[in-house]
C-alpha cells in the first residue's frame, strides 16, 4: 500500500477539513499478478501493510488465492501468505481476474497465444463465469479488509470512520461487460456504490501519474502510454490540451484507441522454467527443488535487471548440483549466458510487446513525441532498448522514458483521477468544503474505440432493402429512432436495421452523453397503464470494422447491452390511428462513454423547462 507525499486535502480556506466530512479516495490497480492501493487524506503518511495479507511490507501483494483443500470455496488465504503455499508444492489460484471475460480467448486470439503455449506450473485450473466473480470478490474484500485495519489500527476513531471512495483500474483490453462485472465484484466486496465506486483504464491511470513528471512535455505533445505488467501490456494514446505547471493542471485528449495482449513478464518466468526443462532434459541430477531456486534467482535478480549484452553472464548458486560442463553446471553454480537468455526467453516475450508499441504508434494521430513505460515490466532495460530500436520509434526520434515509480504508477494515478473525481461530486464541508490541492491531470475526451448503434425499424424501401427482410409488423409492436425529425410511416411492411449512432474513431468528451431520439408505440389497453405498456426494451449493438455492418446478425455486429426504460412518471399522449388510440411516447435515450463503463438514461422533453429524466433498468451488458 502506498501514499504520495505529494497528495493532501484540504479546505478552499487553506485549512484542514472537517473529519467530519472528510472522505478519504482508496486506489485499487488490481493486477492479473500483484495488486497494490494507494490512498489519500489529508493526514499525508506513508505506509505498506497487507493486513492478513502476509507480514511483507512492500509496494505490491500477489493477486493470488489459496483455499482449503485447493479448493474454491471456504476458508482461504490471499496475498503473500497463498503465495507461500507454492513453495511447499502446492497450487494456488493465480490470474483469476482474467477469467471475468468468459470468451478473452476466443475474442482476441492473437493476444493470448503466450497463455495457450506457455501454462503456469503453479496454478490450478482457471474459473470462468460465477465461480471466478467469487475469487474475485473474495481478494478484493481481502484488500478492503487489509485497508480497513490499516485505518483502525494507525488512525484514530475519527478518521478510521470516515467513509472512502474507492476507485479501480482495469485492462485497457477490458470490453464493458468485463468492466461492469469488475464494479459488481467491487460492490460485492463492499467497495461502495454508485459514485463512491469509480473504474479507471490501467494506462489511462499510468499517463495521469506519468505526467507529473514528465517537465520536458509540453502543451500539444502526444504520446504512447505502455503499461507493461506481470500478466497484460495496456497501451493508450493521449495529446496534451492544454498545461499549466503552477499548479499542475493538465488536460489530456485520446489520441488513439486502447490496445494491449497478454504478453507480460511472468510469460518469461514460465518460458524459462520451460527453457530449464528441455536443457536438462538429459541430466540426471535436476530435481524439481533445482527449479524452485532457479526461478527465484531468475525472477528477483535476472529478470529486471537483464540488459540483452552479450559480455554479461548469469550465475545462480543451487546447492547440490552435479557439475556437468555441458550444462554450464561447475561447482554448485549454474551459468546462464545473456545469448542464451535473450534467445530462448526473453525475445519471444518482447517481439510482442514491440509489435504492440509499433501498432499503437502506427494508431496514433500527429506525431508521437515520447513512449513512456509504466509497470513492473517497464523496468526492464533490455525491453527499453528493444523498444528504442522499431524502425518507427528510430525513425521519428521518439523519445522512450521510464516513468518514476513506474511499479505502483498505476494507482498513484488512478489516486490522482479518483481525488478529481471527488472534487466534482462531493458537497464542500460547512468551513468551505473540500477542494482538491493535488496535481490536476484529466482526461476530457477519448477517441471511440468502434462503433454503437441501436437496432429499431425503418420504412422498408423497395428495390433498396433486400426482400428477405421484409417484416410485416402490427402498428402496436414497433419502436423506431428518431432520425432527423422524420418519422417513420404507421402503415407499410418495416425493415430492422443498425443506426449508427457514434462511429469508431469519433472523439467523445468526457461525461457528454450522445443523444438519439426513440418513439414507441402502445395499443390503449384497460388495466395496462401507459408507462407499462411503452416500456421499450432496447438493444445496443458494436461493431469494430472500418465500415460497420447494417444488421444485427451480420457477422462483425455484436450486441453489448439490453435494457429497458422506465417510464413511470411521464404524461405519455394518446394518438389516434385507424379508429384505434395508442399511446405515443416519444423521448431521448442518452448514451454516456465513461474512462471504463457505459451508461444510458432517458429524457422525456429534451429541451423543455419540463424535461424529465428517468433511468435505464434490468441493464444487461454481454
Amino acid at each position: 500500500m502506498v501514499r504520495d507525499q505529494n497528495f493532501s486535502i484540504r479546505t478552499r480556506n487553506g485549512g484542514n477539513a472537517s473529519k467530519s466530512r472528510m472522505r478519504i479516495v482508496v486506489a485499487v490497480d488490481f493486477g492479473t499478478t500483484f495488486t497494490s492501493v494507494a490512498y489519500a487524506n489529508i493526514l499525508n503518511k506513508l505506509l505498506k501493510s497487507w493486513g492478513d495479507g502476509g507480514d511483507m511490507t512492500e509496494d505490491k501483494v500477489p493477486t493470488v488465492l489459496r483455499y482449503d483443500n485447493d479448493g474454491k470455496t471456504g476458508a482461504y488465504v490471499w496475498g503473500y501468505r497463498a503465495q507461500q503455499y507454492v513453495e511447499r508444492g502446492h497450487k494456488i489460484h493465480e490470474w483469476f481476474k482474467l477469467g471475468l471475460c468468459t470468451d478473452f480467448e476466443e475474442r482476441r486470439a492473437r493476444e493470448s497465444e503466450l497463455i495457450r503455449k506457455y501454462k503456469s506450473q503453479t496454478a490450478l485450473p482457471a474459473v470462468k463465469g460465477e465461480e471466478c466473480m467469487d475469487l474475485v470478490v473474495n481478494y478484493l474484500s481481502s484488500i478492503k479488509g487489509a485497508v480497513d485495519q490499516f485505518f483502525s489500527t494507525h488512525h484514530d476513531d475519527d478518521v478510521a470512520q470516515c467513509p472512502r471512495d474507492y476507485i479501480i483500474t482495469v485492462p485497457a483490453l477490458w470490453d464493458h461487460a468485463e468492466q461492469e462485472k469488475t464494479r459488481r465484484c467491487a460492490q460485492r466486496a463492499d467497495m461502495g456504490e454508485g459514485s463512491q465506486l469509480q473504474i479507471i483504464p490501467e494506462p489511462e491511470a499510468a499517463c495521469i501519474y506519468a505526467i507529473q513528471e514528465m517537465i520536458w512535455m509540453n502543451e500539444g505533445d502526444t504520446f504512447v502510454i505502455c503499461d507493461a505488467g506481470g500478466g497484460t501490456v495496456d497501451l493508450a494514446s493521449y495529446t496534451i490540451q492544454s498545461l499549466k505547471r503552477e499548479p499542475l493542471h493538465c488536460k489530456l485528449a485520446g489520441a488513439a484507441t486502447g490496445s494491449g495482449g497478454l504478453c507480460g513478464s511472468n510469460f518469461l518466468n514460465r518460458i524459462f522454467q520451460a527453457y530449464l526443462e528441455k536443457k536438462f532434459m538429459d541430466y540426471r541430477g535436476w530435481v524439481p527443488d533445482y527449479m524452485i531456486e532457479a526461478s527465484r534467482v531468475f525472477e528477483e535478480r535476472i529478470k529486471p535487471n537483464f540488459t540483452g549484452e552479450s559480455k554479461d553472464e548469469h550465475i545462480i548458486r543451487i546447492q547440490g548440483l552435479v557439475e556437468s560442463r555441458d550444462h554450464g553446471i561447475y561447482r554448485n553454480f549454474l551459468t546462464l549466458k545473456t545469448d542464451e537468455l535473450r534467445k530462448n526467453v526473453f525475445d519471444e516475450v518482447v517481439s510482442k510487446v514491440q509489435g504492440l508499441v509499433r501498432d499503437q504508434i502506427s494508431n496514433t494521430k500527429g506525431h508521437v513525441r515520447a513512449v513512456l513505460l509504466a509497470g513492473g515490466f517497464g523496468r526492464n532495460p533490455y525491453l527499453k532498448k528493444k523498444l528504442e530500436e522499431i524502425d518507427s520509434v528510430v525513425r521519428n526520434h521518439i523519445k522512450v522514458q521510464l516513468i518514476d515509480n513506474s511499479d505502483t504508477a498505476i494507482a498513484r494515478g488512478a489516486l490522482v483521477a479518483g481525488l478529481v473525481g471527488l472534487g466534482r461530486t462531493r458537497e464542500v464541508a460547512d468551513d468551505g468544503g473540500f477542494n482538491v490541492i493535488t496535481p490536476r491531470t484529466e482526461v476530457v475526451s477519448r477517441l471511440a474505440g468502434r462503433h454503437y448503434g441501436a437496432a429499431a425499424y425503418y420504412d422498408f424501401e423497395e428495390g433498396k432493402d433486400p426482400e428477405s427482410r421484409r417484416q410485416g409488423l402490427l402498428l402496436a409492436e414497433w419502436q423506431a429512432l428518431i432520425r432527423k425529425h422524420r418519422r417513420v410511416r404507421d402503415d407499410g411492411p418495416k425493415i430492422e436495421k443498425i443506426h449508427w449512432i457514434a462511429k469508431k474513431g469519433d472523439s467523445i468528451p468526457d461525461g457528454q452523453p450522445i443523444s438519439f431520439g426513440f418513439c414507441k408505440l402502445a395499443k390503449v389497453q384497460r388495466g395496462i397503464p401507459a408507462h407499462e405498456a411503452c416500456t421499450p426494451i432496447v438493444h445496443i449493438y458494436t461493431c469494430e470494422k472500418k465500415i460497420p455492418g447494417t444488421y444485427k446478425d451480420d457477422a462483425s455486429v455484436w450486441e453489448i447491452a439490453e435494457f429497458r426504460m422506465d417510464l413511470r412518471g411521464l404524461s405519455i399522449p394518446k394518438i389516434g390511428r385507424r379508429g384505434e388510440e395508442f399511446w405515443e411516447a416519444r423521448f431521448d435515450i442518452e448514451m454516456t462513454l465513461h474512462a471504463a463503463s457505459l451508461s444510458f438514461c432517458g429524457v422525456y422533453g429534451k429541451g423543455t423547462p419540463e424535461a424529465k429524466r428517468f433511468p435505464a433498468t434490468n441493464v444487461v451488458f454481454r
